[in-house]
């Protein structure tokens, strides 16, 4: 199994919880692990924006251990930016390298490493499957435009790709969390949002990183799961 952003919070959850069940886990990130790598963990560090060195760490990878059967494509950046803003001098518009950064971490980061293990893949005559971590925010989110636009296309990717792959033998499905109970989640959502948040899931609450791990499973398990986007966001979108 291959993770990407394996350095973040949800990345890091899900090596733990596949290292715990067995898995071989490979680990890619832009950055370490905070507090290095978990045990068993075997973690390269990689841009995953920069297809070059990408293909060179993929290819030493698969030669060690083969073609990955799972590949989770977790990694992702969120940022908060409104399109337009009222400053002393007048409007400004957005920052074009932010939009960039987001959708390069969220998007063409996706696009690069699907497109090598998928390769791999089929050179190795091994079905697969790739999981797309996409977000409830993929529906438009005020003020998080870049990140609203990079998981919506990563959701157009997602079913593309499951009409273009499943006939080889290559699932491809999107999971898109609501609000869970992360670092990233109180860091970029005002508490006060965040509460009116909570109010609107007829759940009541935050989701659990065990929870999304455990869709993970699910997917991983069900062969017949193929060319959707899971909703996991107790009940949000309803």
């Amino acid at each position: 199994m291959l993770i990407t952003g394996v350095s973040g919070e949800i990345g890091a959850h899900l090596a733990q919880h596949f290292l715990g069940a067995g898995w071989t886990v490979l680990g890619l990130d832009k950055i370490p692990p905070a507090e290095g790598p978990p045990g068993g963990l075997v973690f390269e560090q990689c841009d995953l924006t920069n297809a070059p060195h990408a293909a060179s760490v993929l290819e030493a990878l698969t030669a060690t251990y083969g073609a990955c059967d799972v590949v989770v494509n977790c990694a992702g950046k969120i940022a908060n930016a409104p399109l337009v803003s009222l400053g002393p001098e007048g409007w400004n518009i957005g920052d074009g390298s932010l939009w960039a950064d987001v959708i390069g971490s969220n998007l063409t980061a996706a696009f690069v490493v699907t497109a090598l293990t998928v390769r791999h893949m089929l050179e190795a005559r091994k079905k697969g499957l790739i999981v797309h971590i996409s977000s409830v925010c993929a529906a438009g989110n005020p003020g998080q435009s870049a990140y609203s636009a990079a998981k919506a296309g990563l959701n157009g990717f997602t079913l593309a790709l499951a009409k273009e792959l499943g006939p080889l033998g290559i699932r491809m499905v999107g999971l898109a969390p609501g609000y869970f109970d992360t670092r990233s989640t109180r860091t970029h959502v005002r508490e006060a949002k965040l509460t009116k948040v909570i109010a609107a899931v007829p759940l009541k609450r935050l989701g659990g990183l065990d929870e999304l791990a455990n869709a993970v499973d699910f997917i991983i398990s069900n062969g017949y799961v193929h060319g959707t986007i899971v909703e996991l966001d107790g009940g949000l979108v309803i």
